[in-house]
Order: structure tokens, then sequence, then C-alpha cells
């Protein structure tokens, strides 16, 4: 029997797993960067500067929501899988934490080319991109992508949610090296952890299976 804190736990864990990755694939849909200098990209933010500043505001968001959704996970994984599990979400934190470090950067971006885009404008979005600091935020999201990779084996591993959980974790990850838009991750994390959100947002506690 769940005490009434258990309950909450697992239920906000399940709001934040389903509220997380919409707020992200949101995000994602409306990203107006495409890539290219600091001078193509300052020109598509202040192209768009509304649109740029929710998809920030909304990445930051998501960030922030799906933190506590992923430490909910870890019931999910207390048997088999249970060290792989961890290691996935920890490595998944260090993807959400850097995404947090580049909303931050998205937000001085809105705000460089809010007066204009000048030679000024231009330097400063340039100094920026090769600060230290903005390359391990790069980094941080770059390797917290395996975190999709294990949390996905250990999710396998475990036996503990539908296979189609772990699939969806691993075509998410595909998907950002694919030419299509990232909005496509974005919908494939929302069917991945809305699954298991709605899961802990059920009456009554998880039935965990016990390893053979």
């Amino acid at each position: 029997m769940s005490t009434p804190a258990e309950d909450f736990r697992r239920r906000f864990s399940g709001a934040c797993l389903i509220a997380g990755p919409l707020a992200m694939a949101v995000a994602m849909a409306l990203k107006t960067i495409s890539g290219g200098d600091s001078r193509t990209i300052l020109n598509e933010v202040a192209a768009d500067p509304g649109r740029f500043q929710l998809s920030t505001l909304l990445q930051f968001a998501a960030a922030v929501l799906m933190l506590p959704g992923l430490a909910g996970l870890l019931r999910l994984l207390s048997g088999r899988g249970a060290v792989l599990g961890h290691l996935g979400v920890g490595l998944f934190a260090l993807n959400l934490f850097g995404n947090l470090g580049d909303a931050a950067n998205s937000s001085a971006l809105s705000a460089l080319a809010a007066g204009g885009v000048t030679d000024q404008e231009v330097a400063i979005a340039d100094a920026v991109a090769g600060n230290a600091v903005f390359i391990v935020i790069q980094l941080m999201v770059l390797v917290g992508l395996l975190g999709f990779i294990l949390l996905a084996a250990a999710l396998f591993r475990a036996r503990t949610v539908h296979l189609t959980v772990p699939a969806l974790l691993l075509a998410t990850v595909i998907s950002f090296f694919l030419p299509v838009t990232e909005g496509v991750g974005g919908i494939l994390l929302v069917l991945a952890f809305g699954a298991v959100g709605l899961r802990f947002l059920r009456p009554g506690p998880i039935a965990v299976p016990t390893p053979a």
C-alpha cells in the first residue's frame, strides 16, 4: 500500500514526463534557426523574434520539468537494468542541463538581434560561440544523447515498460542525426515518455516485475 507522499511523487513525476517532452516538442517545432554563421543566425532570430523567444522559453521549461520526471523513472529500474538505468538517467540529465545553458545562450542571441543586426552584434555572437563555456554546453547536449541509448537499453532489460518505449527513445536519438526537422524527435520523445507518464498517473502502486 503506497503512502499519500509516494502517490504524490509518482503522479508528479508522471505529469512531468508528459508536460516536459510536450514543451520540448513544441520548442523544437518553433525553432527557426537553421544554422550557418552568426550573421545568418541573428538575421533569422530578428525575422521572427516572438517565435524564437517562445521556443527558448519552452526549451527552458521543458528541461526543468523533465528532470523530476527522470528521477521518477528510476522506480522502474530497481532490478535488471538498474546500473544502465542510473547511468542513462545521469547522462540524460546532463543533456537537459546543456539545454538549460543553450536556452540561456538563445536568450542572449534574442537580445543581440533586438536592436538590429550590425557588425558589432555579429562580433559579439562570434565571441560567445567561441567561448569555452558555450563549447562545454554543446558537449553536454551531445554527450547527453548517450543517456537516451543507455536508458532505452535499461528499460528493455528491466522489462517494466512496453517495448515500444525503448524503441521510441532510440528512434528519437536517430532522428536528431537525420535530415528532418527536430520536431520529429520531439514527437517521438512525447510518445515514449508520455506512455510512462500516463502509467504513473494511474491510481494505485506501480507493479515492477521481479527479475528472474
